[in-house]
């Protein structure tokens, strides 16, 4: 296949997803035809894939998937297996709780800087000799824990690296990768391996939002005691895995040319994590305000009362139980409110049944409606709110796209939210404010919030000027796809010219069964 502009690395989300990273990469290619793309999709297995859901642009060049715990790579020919191969994989191991990057990238190098594998990923997860190594470890730092958690633990952590390790990639004058995590770790070894340049976008901080749902996650063991104070703490094993996410963006960070992100809170938390700051640059999501703003400007008729709306994927992340114990509030208060959902309900369908019981016991009836997937340019215009009550968010379209028809948000202060609706700079804050911020998980706050905006015509008008200047002034997507045009064109030249810092390596072959 033929050498591409720019390789996309995008971690489950286009063309698969709709909606958040998959929006922006898809205006993305579109808005710059006069560069060739290749894409990388990491999922986490083929039998989860469904349907596309962008049709890709002529400009796609190349369209490669890679699934993390599909075993694709099991034998194959390789080097004479050496001990040293073996000691950096027990190493890698051993000082895996500690997250160091060095282990990983001495790994790397023992196992595929050649032009054939070390080790294949069967040799490592299948041999007597990974099971000694797993077993030795296991006796000298976790003797307390169940082995039968610890090892497969291990192995669900590790499947995915050595998955990566031994990836096909196609060859590109850039690395685009839009997170840290796996598209990161695959972003470097591409940086790595063909001498070209490493761009990374992370729209929401991927340790983070990892975080969230590890603490969250009942099928990782955690060991820690709940005393009759309630407490959230880590146990080992899940200790084990944000060690290992936090290892992946630290590599990441080293690895990359330019480190983006789309707010300054944003770039606090990556410097933070070790991300060098001359690196690091804002560029912010963008839409088509003009696009917007015509919809209020076409006078749309409105039903009578109030019309509230949530707008997203109905997922925990978002929590839309919230949302829901929310509108219960403002229907007492308010009874001409009228609550939408706007989503689909296809990431999670056991949280939509949840959704809807909680709606149900609640009595909300007809006070709340889930209306699934919808076009927003039809209901944006007949809203009076647009409520985000997410638990986590980067800087949300949903939030732009309201301000920019005249709609007044109420969202929980996570990511961006606060900068949108109150400005991001000194000139911008003189503004004023474009909607209200309530703290997460507050039910009680965010319908006082609701209710203290349609009491108050007046407020929610002003409110609305103030969000359709901002987004007018500060978040243009043209302005946007100027300055990834520009990043882009700085980095393939660097390429070009052989300015790009890494080494062309030889490319091991893939074994496969």
């Amino acid at each position: 296949m033929a050498l591409t502009d720019v390789c996309l690395i995008l971690e489950g989300s286009y063309p698969y997803v709709v909606g958040g990273v998959s929006t922006w990469t898809h205006h993305l290619i579109k808005a710059l035809p006069d560069i060739n793309f290749s894409i990388v999709y990491v999922g986490v297995s083929k039998h989860q894939v469904q349907k596309m859901e962008y049709r890709l642009p002529e400009n796609v060049r190349q369209f490669n998937e890679i699934y993390l715990l599909d075993p694709v790579i099991i034998r194959g020919a390789r080097r004479h297996i050496s001990r040293q191969a073996w000691r950096h994989v027990e190493d890698f191991v051993r000082r895996l709780e500690a997250g160091d990057p060095t282990t990983f990238n001495e790994l790397a190098e023992s196992l595929t800087g050649g032009g054939s594998p070390a080790l294949t990923p069967y040799d490592i997860l299948y041999s007597r000799r990974f099971w000694d190594i797993m077993t030795g470890v296991y006796r000298r730092n976790f003797p307390n824990l169940s082995f039968i958690d610890f090892f497969w633990t291990c192995r669900f952590l590790m499947l995915p690296l050595f998955q990566l390790l031994y990836a096909p990639l196609p060859e590109a004058k850039c690395y685009h990768a839009t997170c840290t995590g796996y598209a990161g770790l695959l972003g470097a070894l591409a940086r790595r391996r063909y001498g070209a340049p490493l761009v990374l976008t992370e729209h929401g901080i991927y340790t983070k939002e990892r975080m969230i749902e590890i603490a969250q996650a009942a099928y990782i063991y955690n060991e820690v005691v709940v005393d009759y104070v309630p407490r959230r703490e880590l146990g080992l094993l899940q200790s084990l895995w944000m060690s290992k996410f936090e290892m992946l963006a630290r590599i990441c960070y080293s690895e990359s040319n330019k480190i983006i992100t789309l707010y300054g809170g944003n770039q606090k938390t990556q410097v933070l994590h070790g991300a060098p700051v001359e690196k690091c640059e804002i560029i912010p999501n963008g839409i088509d305000v003009d696009r917007y703003t015509a919809l209020a400007d076409a006078g749309a008729i409105k039903d009578p009362g109030f019309h509230v709306a949530f707008v997203g994927r109905i997922s925990p992340i978002k929590d839309v139980k919230t949302f829901i114990r929310a509108a219960r509030i403002v229907v007492d208060r308010v009874p001409s409110a009228v609550f939408y959902l706007l989503g689909t309900p296809d990431e999670d369908v056991d949280y939509y049944e949840e959704c809807r019981a909680l709606a149900e016991l609640l009595e909300l009836g007809t006070s709340l409606r889930f209306m699934g997937s919808v076009d927003m340019s039809e209901y944006y215009p007949k809203m009076d709110l647009v409520v985000l009550t997410s638990v986590s968010e980067a800087q949300p379209f949903v939030v732009i796209e309201a301000m920019a028809v005249g709609v007044p948000c109420v969202a929980t202060n996570v990511g961006a939210c606060s900068e949108l609706l109150f400005g991001a700079s000194e000139d911008d804050r003189r503004l004023g404010s474009a909607g209200l911020v309530t703290n997460v998980n507050s039910p009680e706050e965010t319908g006082r919030a609701i209710v203290s905006l349609l009491e108050n015509s007046d407020l929610r008008a002003g409110m609305g000027r103030v969000g359709r200047e901002r987004a007018k002034r500060y978040y243009q997507r043209k302005d946007v796809i100027d300055r990834y045009r520009d990043v882009y064109r700085s980095m393939i030249e660097a390429f070009d010219t052989g300015r790009a810092s890494a080494p062309t390596r030889a490319v091991p072959r893939a074994a496969r069964s």
